[in-house]
């Protein structure tokens, strides 16, 4: 009987703290920490992606902002600790016996699900089905939103069973003359409803919305491009998370409830 044959090799810690570096756990899995690095990765995907979207969707207006940082705080933790520990645990390692599947090609593909296909799902699902953040770049929802606002969007919105759209809401729609880009405005008419624009009349049209911004005389929107269909409307401004504006931070619009 053939004596079984051990290889040794040693941990290299500047290689592990760089893998946990480009993903937390991946030191781990090169130190042979299965476990680890399985739970390293884990605490790292659920804080960052669905953390957010709890955090923006369910918890108090007052709380975001804070819990937002100490999210954020969390997450830095987490990520030097995975950093710092494979470092520290690889160069304890003088003499490692390679498990069977710790080859080059398996790395290779922890690396492409977690970062290629994991992840994405994650910030997709939550973007297209919960909430996402968007930037404002103009001035045309003022004094509501600023430019340099950067808001949660509920995407529950406008979905079935879920929350419909009514009047004075602030919604996030697809622009119809650029589909690439989203516009910020007040919906101000329903499906039915008679407008006057520009000394004249609209009858808003089944399954679309008439919309506006706060600044009229310097926002492009219903009365320039007409309706918004319904399916076009992907999201409603729930709350300001962050503004810079004027070379500085407006902390006092941070937190703030878009109503």
């Amino acid at each position: 009987m053939q004596p079984e044959t051990l290889t040794y090799q040693r941990r290299q810690p500047w290689f592990a703290a760089f893998m946990s570096f480009i993903l937390p756990g991946f030191g781990q899995l090169y130190n042979g920490e299965w476990n680890k690095a399985t739970w390293l990765f884990l605490g790292f995907a659920l804080l960052v992606i669905p953390g957010i979207a709890v955090i923006a969707l369910y918890l108090p207006a007052s709380w975001t902002f804070p819990t937002l940082l100490l999210s954020l705080l969390t997450l830095l933790g987490l990520w030097g600790y995975s950093v710092v520990d494979a470092f520290r645990t690889a160069r304890c390692l003088q003499a490692y016996v390679l498990k069977p599947w710790q080859r080059g090609s398996l790395y290779a593909l922890v690396w492409l699900v977690c970062s290629g296909i994991a992840l994405p799902f994650l910030t997709d699902f939550v973007r297209t089905h919960l909430v996402e953040s968007f930037r404002v770049p103009s001035a045309s929802m003022q004094p509501a939103v600023l430019a340099g606002d950067i808001l949660f969007a509920d995407k529950r919105y406008n979905r079935p069973g879920l929350t419909a759209v009514q009047r004075g809401d602030i919604a996030i729609f697809v622009y119809p003359n650029d589909r690439t880009l989203h516009y910020i405005k007040c919906i101000v008419g329903l499906p039915g409803d008679v407008m006057k624009v520009d000394g004249g009349e609209i009858t808003v049209p089944a399954g679309e919305v008439f919309v506006m911004g706060d600044n009229r005389a310097a926002s492009k929107d219903s009365r320039d491009f007409g309706t918004v269909p319904l399916q076009d409307v992907v999201g409603k401004a729930r709350q300001i998370w962050f503004s810079y504006g004027d070379g500085a931070i407006r902390w006092e619009r941070l937190g703030k409830v878009l109503e």
